[in-house]
């Protein structure tokens, strides 16, 4: 089993300050979603109520370059964690934003994800999906239809928050709407990870459905200790 930490709970691959006393080693980490160009709005913004988080609309977003220039500066950086470069914006956007990654040939670098659910990206209807010389993974929403893309080139789909009007909920208050999604589509024979866990019953219970690998959102915000204790776990 695979674990992949969802969009925005590690940032942009190092972990926020809450994160700091804990340690993840094994986790392949998912970055919050990045854009082409750098979008002015609000810093990272949670609401923690139980098991579950809210998240505000209107994001900031550091853009590509100043993630690259983040990349090569920060020493975390080049440690052993593989990472999954989360992507967002015009499908033109999308596609250049993937050469020139791989033209860098970033040594952990180990696929993208391409978020077309976001609630922050305004204004784009992607639906063409580019090829990569690394695995892509599509990240929707549970009112989104995966057979709307070209699943060809997909490695795997990943589930976003379930959006509300001022933003996404995660975690538990997301289980019911996030697992009848995930449970359709593995029946149908999609590669859908697992999300919106709460303990290790969970994590059997989207095992037996057939998940393949988990996503590990807002849970290690309001359980990083647990989180913590999965590392055996991974394989």
């Amino acid at each position: 089993m695979k674990y992949f930490y969802s969009a925005s709970t590690m940032g942009y691959g190092d972990g926020y300050r809450w994160h700091k006393k804990y340690n993840f080693p094994n986790f392949p980490r998912v970055t919050k979603t990045i854009t082409h160009n750098r979008k002015i709005g609000l810093p990272f913004a949670i609401l923690k109520f139980r098991n579950s988080i809210w998240n505000k609309v209107g994001l900031h977003n550091m853009g590509l370059a100043k993630w690259l220039s983040y990349y090569h500066s920060n020493l975390f950086y080049r440690d052993e964690n593989d990472i999954i470069l989360s992507i967002a914006g015009s499908d033109s956007e999308i596609k250049y934003m993937i050469l020139l990654v791989e033209s860098l040939n970033l040594y952990n670098i180990k696929g993208f994800e391409l978020n077309f659910s976001c609630p922050n990206i305004k204004g784009f209807n992607n639906r063409k999906i580019p090829e990569s010389k690394y695995p892509l993974y599509l990240k929707l929403n549970y009112l989104q239809d995966p057979y709307e893309y070209d699943l060809d080139n997909i490695e795997g789909i990943r589930l976003n928050s379930v959006p509300t009007i001022f933003g996404g909920l995660s975690g538990k208050a997301a289980k019911e709407k996030n697992w009848n999604w995930i449970k359709r589509y593995i029946r149908e024979g999609l590669n859908v990870a697992g999300c919106s866990f709460s303990n290790m019953l969970d994590i059997l219970e989207l095992t037996n459905m057939g998940c393949k690998e988990i996503g590990i959102g807002s849970i290690i915000l309001t359980n990083p200790i647990f989180i913590e204790s999965l590392q055996c776990l991974i394989y």
